[in-house]
């Protein structure tokens, strides 16, 4: 072989070796980026993943969140809802007490004197208006009366008790105080808190005392504050209306009986009537009680007719006994 034979050779392999390494370097290269493209790929999975996580994790926690203040609203909506406006007491529920006590007595005790006039034949219509009318206006006044005496004296016995109580705060505070902690304790009030919260009202001489007169006198602060002339008249004025309804059958047949020239003498059909008018204006003041007091308008109804009937029937009652005692007595006459 020839020396240039051989140094071609030499060359050639030359070349081929280093296209070999060339080959292998670049392989090598292309590993390394492929390992390290898979290593950044799964180091942003990674990442990704837990983001991910963390986002669930906070949107979890939101709605927990949103949760509780669902609940918290839930529960605190009986608290926070808003209260009932205190509609000023009117006049009808003011002097309640005065309205029932004049019209049942109204109406109770003439409708007890028309029934004593019918059990009486011989009386006339007219002789018998001419009685319930008597009664009617003395009863009225006499109703109207009382209820002003009355309401006066509470007045004045409230106002009595009010200069006693002032004095008493003034010149025997710690009296006053123990008193009021020992009314507290009975209530079940601890001790401390009783004694806490009497030092607090006994800064108030004023308010001490309104507090004292219904803690310990059961007097409430609107007493004094009555008018005794409204009480009476309301009462007054209550009797004539509901008295004078038994009285309308009668007042109308004797007008037309006038009219006609016919003879006035009681029929059966008009006291049945006055019994049925007697009945319905009991169920009804029943009713008009029970929507003042908000009470059931049935029960307070069916109760007052059974009171009024049991006046009534103790009037009629007392009637026949002394029938009974005394058989030579005219009522009639």
């Amino acid at each position: 072989m020839s020396s240039k034979t051989y140094n071609r050779l030499n060359i050639n392999e030359s070349i081929e070796n280093s296209e070999n390494e060339n080959k292998n370097e670049i392989s090598q290269e292309n590993e390394d980026l492929k390992n390290n493209n898979e290593n950044n790929y799964n180091k942003s999975d990674d990442e990704d993943v837990n983001n991910s996580i963390k986002n669930n994790n906070n949107n979890n926690n939101e709605k927990d969140d949103d949760d509780d203040n669902i609940k918290n609203q839930i529960i605190l909506q009986p608290i926070i809802r808003k209260p009932k406006i205190e509609k000023k007491q009117s006049f009808l529920s003011k002097y309640l007490k005065s309205i029932i006590y004049g019209g049942m007595d109204g109406l109770v005790s003439i409708f007890v004197s028309i029934a004593v006039s019918f059990s009486s034949s011989d009386a006339k219509i007219s002789v018998l208006l001419i009685i319930v009318l008597s009664k009617l206006v003395a009863g009225a006044i006499s109703m109207g009366m009382g209820d002003y005496l009355g309401t006066q004296a509470d007045i004045d016995f409230a106002k009595g008790e009010r200069k006693r109580e002032a004095w008493e705060v003034e010149y025997y505070l710690e009296g006053e105080k123990s008193e009021m902690i020992e009314i507290y304790t009975k209530k079940g009030i601890p001790e401390e808190v009783a004694r806490e919260v009497v030092d607090i009202l006994s800064l108030n001489p004023k308010g001490f005392v309104d507090v004292m007169m219904v803690e310990e006198l059961g007097i409430m602060p609107d007493v004094e504050s009555q008018s005794p002339w409204k009480n009476g008249l309301v009462n007054f004025t209550s009797f004539v209306f509901f008295g004078i309804l038994p009285l309308l059958p009668y007042l109308a047949f004797l007008a037309i009986a006038t009219a006609t020239k016919i003879p006035s003498d009681q029929h059966l059909y008009l006291f049945l009537i006055v019994i049925g008018i007697t009945a319905l204006t009991l169920f009804l003041i029943g009713i008009f009680k029970a929507k003042s007091t908000n009470t059931k308008w049935y029960k307070s109804g069916a109760t007052t007719v059974i009171f009024g009937v049991i006046g009534a029937a103790a009037g009629l009652g007392t009637v026949e006994i002394i029938k009974v005692i005394f058989p030579n007595v005219d009522i009639s006459q």
